[in-house]
């Protein structure tokens, strides 16, 4: 059977672009490995219904009765080691929790790719990153909390404040493309090491629900699933539940990586 592909010259594999390291933090899995044992034992990542749910976050909790029950939300959120990249307790305390998230998960992908971030620093890499929505400000808005010190914490800004976190010197992006930010990232990944701007991207989609102003949103519009459940492709499918995620890869020409995934 031949091969149909688009190219005018076969890939070279050397240059191929691979994915070389691999971090994140998924609902009831605080790690990859935990998401995927997660998968494979058919474990569903969403919580059970809210008033079963045996935790003391009041984020976990809500009274609506137009937002579903079971939610997908991620575990420790307020854990950040904050003198490790650099913050001030002050500083870290106002940060996006996204943002957090992503400087962490940047790091841990780098050292699953057999890097330090030392070996990136001042490189021509890349941070392409999907992110749809920041609740951050919308909780501190509606939170009956004074904030003397607070660090507005634009969407659009991430992936430059995760360049300058990691002194990386490629094209920074952050994507807004709704449900499809974190593959059209990935996607402009890829042309811009194809294309030279860069040597190395890293990719990543990250969402939280720190509020249910927007879910309620969601759930007015009539587009999530009353029990929570997702069902893509079953006549039983009636929407979508709204879920958090923080995921980042570590793309690298395959003659430069130390391991392939």
């Amino acid at each position: 059977m031949k091969t149909v592909t688009n190219c005018s010259e076969p890939i070279d594999s050397e240059n191929s672009i691979v994915i070389s390291g691999i971090s994140g933090k998924y609902p009831r899995s605080d790690n990859v490995q935990e998401f995927a044992n997660n998968l494979y034992s058919k474990v569903s990542s969403h919580l059970l219904p809210v008033d079963l749910v045996d935790d003391k976050e009041e984020r976990w909790r809500h009274t609506h009765p137009d937002i579903p029950k079971r939610l997908g939300k991620l575990n420790h959120l307020d854990k950040f080691d904050a003198d490790f990249f650099g913050y001030s307790p002050k500083e870290a305390h106002t940060m996006d929790p996204q943002h957090r998230l992503l400087l962490e998960h940047c790091y841990e992908a780098v050292m699953d790719a057999g890097l330090h971030l030392d070996d990136l620093r001042g490189s021509k890499t890349g941070v392409f990153i999907g992110i749809s929505m920041s609740e951050t400000e919308t909780y501190w808005t509606y939170k009956k909390t004074h904030m003397p010190y607070r660090r507005v914490m634009l969407g659009s800004m991430t992936a430059l404040k995760i360049a300058y976190a990691l002194d990386l010197k490629g094209p920074a992006m952050t994507v807004d493309t709704a449900c499809s930010s974190s593959m059209y990232a990935l996607d402009w990944a890829c042309k811009a090491i194809r294309q030279g701007q860069c040597d190395a991207a890293i990719v990543a989609g990250t969402n939280l629900t720190l509020h249910p102003y927007i879910t309620l949103q969601f759930a007015l519009l009539g587009v999530l699933a009353a029990d929570g459940y997702c069902r893509p492709f079953d006549k039983n499918a009636s929407g979508y539940s709204r879920s958090e995620a923080n995921a980042v890869i570590l793309l690298q020409k395959a003659k430069d990586a130390k391991r392939i995934y």
